[in-house]
């Protein structure tokens, strides 16, 4: 039981911080943007780079975060004045992504095993204090991205979701928010795929694959947990984050329960998606008598 415990927390620390962007972009930005899995693998891609090349593990991480927000540029400069779709801007930034971490990357797959990185001689003492290391940074990212969201920026983020026009009339300007908000999602994105590449000990072109549909999925459980809980909705950060976390740690949980079941791995992604489907379909009968 022990072991189920430690494999969900460690795997849900490195998985939080593209939750909370997941989060931060369908919640607030009110947008799917699947140019989050391109981030995320952009992320762990340049900061294997730049460590197999030589430079500082921190300079890698700020160069793989700035990469990331370039990302949140690139789709949202494709979305400009409303004249694609935020669902279909993230597909197509996706698929130039994907040529763009096999260029940066050079290779599929970029080994870590033998780098020194961010937290590569926390893991060497042991593996207690290399997890700690991992938690301390990626509760770091969260809490910052969470005091960021509560902040004026953050507000008129939720605008810019909700009501475009409003924004447009309160004079602030939509398209620089509109990428501000990107790029700090994308951000966020690529600071969990270098926390994940060290902790796995690789970065590989295919890593990302699914993740912001998986982090959907893991988000909405979260949301209707909380909404059943509290019978209103979520509009706080603070109970975003909550229900980022407990979706999160729900998911993990999931997963690796049914590996100790010995179910095939084929089945793994069908047997979570009935049961996601049974628990929203379940959870929103409390909300409909509530209201």
């Amino acid at each position: 039981m022990f072991d189920l415990i430690f494999a969900v927390i460690t795997q849900s620390l490195t998985f939080l911080p593209l939750a909370l962007a997941i989060s931060i972009s369908y919640s607030i930005l009110r947008a799917t943007d699947m140019t989050l899995d391109g981030s995320f693998v952009l992320g762990a891609g340049v900061f294997a780079l730049l460590v197999t090349l030589g430079f500082s593990p921190y300079f890698a991480g700020f160069a793989a975060l700035f990469a990331g927000s370039l990302s949140g540029v690139m789709v949202a400069s494709i979305q400009r004045g409303g004249r694609v779709d935020p669902l279909l801007a993230g597909v197509l930034a996706t698929f130039i992504l994907t040529s763009v971490n096999l260029i940066i990357m050079g290779r599929p797959n970029i080994n870590l095993l033998s780098q020194h990185t961010l937290v590569s001689d926390a893991f060497a003492k042991s593996d207690l204090k290399g997890w700690l290391l991992i938690a301390i940074y990626s509760s770091i990212i969260c809490i910052a991205s969470c005091v960021l969201i509560r902040t004026r920026f953050g507000l008129l983020l939720r605008a810019l979701g909700d009501n475009a026009s409003l924004l447009k009339r309160l004079g602030a300007p939509i398209e620089l928010y509109r990428v501000a908000g990107f790029a700090f999602t994308n951000m966020l994105a690529a600071a969990s795929g270098m926390l994940t590449a060290q902790t796995v000990g690789y970065a590989d072109i295919s890593m990302g694959f699914g993740m912001t549909l998986t982090g959907i999925g893991a988000i909405l459980l979260g949301q209707q947990i909380i909404r059943v809980i509290l019978k209103k909705s979520i509009h706080r950060i603070f109970l975003e984050f909550t229900a980022c976390l407990i979706g999160v740690i729900l998911y993990f949980f999931a997963i690796n329960s049914l590996l100790r079941l010995d179910i095939n791995p084929v089945y793994l992604k069908m047997i979570l998606g009935c049961i996601l489907i049974l628990f929203l379909r379940s959870a929103s009968s409390p909300l409909r008598t509530a209201s």
